[in-house]
């Protein structure tokens, strides 16, 4: 089936829409659409994303798919026939450029590494049970050729020319093993990491080997003593290829251990159809070391790490990934593109130098032949572009080379489906997005046969529909003391009350807010300021001074006016629940003092009375109660001793509060004749 049949999904992890318009006012807005990231984030179909932040098409390719099959693990050709390693029933398939068919059965669970040998045998490294067999390529008869000591898992192998042997990577114990015509292993270098992931050769004897556990990639001479090329960051070197004395490196962080997604069934045999685990997570980085031994990192990718790396014959690299099933091609100056994009999550193997180029998918295994010349046209399908509201759509516009065309389609779910609109017809030129209002929108692009067409930035209009403003939560609360004021009970009077209140705004328009209020028997609502007063903070300061004591109702409208013509000005509005004014102090009423008691009554318009002391010839101040001990009234009566007193004139000295603080005083003097 051919790949532009198939639609491909770009979602890469922490991306976001780069320059997509800020919710604000009823006005013009747009998505910006100019970056590699953002590109990245739609989907392709025989297009290529460049690290320039352009569109370009893309290699041409061609999927086989291979039913039934978990994973495609690692591949080989020779002529005009491609073979294919798999799990996880390890089996060897062979394919002719059309078909795909069983050629051999391992009966482990994976094929890990394939590699021809002199004879032109084809060998196959598998786990879990560190065996290598010998198939022979035109009768597809199979025995079991090595089993390498304390090896369970053949991660790697390489045929070495002037050795004249295989080269076997291993795991769990870290070893790399020779292994002559007749199968003897024989042990040449261990590691102090646990796995020998990846191994490549020059033709002349030195074999390069990447490890797992610490990412190291070794240099091994033919006479056997190995050297550290380079320690690179991560945990593990998952891929490298060799080329012209160059190394191209696999640089990875990875949370588990190789082998911890690769586990047999209980009776030791995978089920028939048993469906891969899902790929190690991790992020990855691809370098590049030159012959002089500098190594210089081209490509960092926290959202995936990498797979496969091979050399291109044009000296560009490509490295396969485990996440979204992309090729990346890296140019020598560390430019890059997304190359390839295929439905399946993982590219886990890469054969672009044979005469058929071809690579293989796992979360689903499909052998991908690359066809020769340019892609006949390609297609950007942007993500739904979220306006977040409801809008009307304007022009469409965008920047690039060639007979580039673009289409669009509009709905109000975040995915799109049946309920969207159709695509629009083919945009030649910039002009008016023909598609239905909607809050949600996508941009297609055609890109021509040809590598001569680029895209580089789209940007859409719209304008977005007006959403109102809420308010609610009213308060009428007393400002609080001053810093460094201490707490005092009941608190100092004030004819001060702050209003505040909350407001749900959806956009980010500018609020104008209004305030009334009246006495909660009244009907009519009276300004608290007038109109030129612009209030734009959602909290206020009301000085009561000038009214009558009693309690009043508050209300505040917010309107959006400011940021919207007339017609589209929006306005909601909230009331408070009744607020106490208070700025008249009570009254000391019928002081006295008889037979050595000191009575009388203190008396409040709105009460309760809060608080009574009493000082006799300016003594401090001390509280009293009421005749019936408790302060609940807007009227409470008293009845003091006065205590033994001197004889002579004294001061007899009583203050009252009420509950909002206001403060009463009245004193009288009194003789006493002894």
């Amino acid at each position: 089936m051919n790949i532009s049949k198939t639609t491909i999904r770009i979602t890469l992890a922490g991306l976001v829409l780069a320059a997509s318009a800020t919710v604000g006012a009823v006005t013009t807005q747009s998505f910006v659409l100019d970056t590699a990231d953002v590109f990245l984030e739609g989907e392709l179909e025989g297009a290529a994303v460049h690290s320039d932040g352009s569109v370009r098409a893309g290699a041409a390719t061609q999927r086989t798919a291979l039913e039934n099959v978990p994973l495609a693990y690692s591949v080989a050709q020779r002529g005009s026939k491609t073979f294919i390693g798999t799990g996880t029933n390890g089996v060897v398939y062979e394919f002719d450029g059309k078909h795909a068919k069983v050629f051999a059965e391992t009966g482990e669970l994976l094929v890990a590494s394939l590699a021809f040998g002199r004879d032109g045998a084809l060998y196959a490294g598998t786990l879990p049970n560190g065996r290598i067999y010998r198939i022979d390529t035109k009768s597809g008869k199979m025995k079991r050729f090595s089993s390498p000591k304390g090896a369970k898992h053949i991660w790697a192998l390489h045929y070495d020319q002037r050795r004249g042997e295989l080269v076997a990577g291993t795991g769990p114990e870290g070893k790399v093993f020779t292994v002559d015509s007749i199968g003897r292993a024989r042990e040449i270098y261990k590691a102090e990491a646990s796995h020998i992931m990846a191994l490549a050769g020059d033709g002349k004897g030195t074999i390069y080997a990447g490890t797992s556990d610490d990412a190291l990639v070794l240099r091994i001479g033919p006479n056997n003593e190995a050297q550290v090329v380079h320690d690179f960051p991560g945990n593990e070197v998952t891929a490298i290829d060799y080329h012209d004395g160059r190394l191209a490196v696999a640089a990875n962080e990875f949370k588990t251990t190789p082998g911890a997604r690769f586990k047999p069934a209980v009776s030791g045999t995978a089920p028939a159809g048993r469906r891969a685990a899902r790929p190690r997570p991790g992020s990855g980085e691809l370098w590049r070391v030159d012959a002089d031994g500098r190594a210089e990192m081209l490509v960092s990718r926290k959202d995936t790490h990498l797979t496969a790396v091979q050399w291109g014959t044009d000296g560009a690299i490509y490295a396969g990934s485990g996440h979204e099933g992309r090729i990346l091609r890296v140019e020598p100056d560390a430019s890059y593109s997304i190359w390839v994009d295929v439905e399946e999550r993982q590219v886990l193997a890469l054969n672009l130098r044979a005469k058929n180029p071809s690579f293989v998918t796992g979360d689903g295994a499909a052998i991908y032949r690359v066809q020769p010349g340019a892609r006949r046209g390609g297609t950007w399908t942007s993500k739904a572009l979220d306006a977040s509201f409801a809008s009307k759509w304007g022009r469409l516009t965008w920047r690039g080379r060639g007979h580039i065309v673009l289409q669009t389609r509009s709905g109000n779910t975040q995915t799109p489906g049946e309920t969207w609109s159709a695509w629009s017809k083919n945009l030649k030129q910039p002009g008016a997005v023909t598609s239905p209002p909607g809050r949600f929108i996508q941009v297609r692009a055609k890109l021509p046969k040809g590598h001569s067409a680029v895209l580089r930035a789209v940007e859409l209009f719209y304008l977005p529909q007006n959403q109102r403003a809420r308010v609610s939560d009213v308060q009428g609360t007393r400002p609080p003391p001053k810093r460094g004021e201490p707490a005092r009970q009941p608190l100092p009077p004030t004819t001060l009350l702050n209003l505040n209140w909350k407001v749900t705004k959806p956009d980010s328009d500018t609020l104008r807010y209004r305030i009334d209020y009246r006495e909660e028997g009244q009907m009519t609502w009276r300004e608290m300021f007038g109109e030129d007063t612009n209030l734009t903070d959602a909290k206020y300061t009301w000085n009561t001074g000038s009214i009558p004591d009693g309690h009043y109702v508050v209300r505040i409208e917010a309107s959006d006016e400011l940021s919207n013509p007339g017609r589209l000005t929006l306005r909601s509005s909230a009331v408070s629940e009744p607020i106490r004014v208070d700025n008249h102090p009570p009254r000391i009423e019928h002081l006295k003092v008889r037979r050595g008691r000191v009575q009388g009554r203190v008396v409040d318009d709105m009460g309760p009375v809060a608080r009574i002391q009493l000082s006799i010839d300016a003594t401090p101040w001390r509280d009293v109660f009421p005749t019936d001990s408790l302060l609940d009234s807007r009227s409470e009566g008293f009845d003091l001793p006065v205590g033994d007193l001197p004889r002579g004139a004294h001061i007899v000295a009583v203050r009252a509060f009420d509950a909002s603080g206001n403060q009463a005083n009245r004193e009288i003097t009194v003789k006493t004749g002894r």
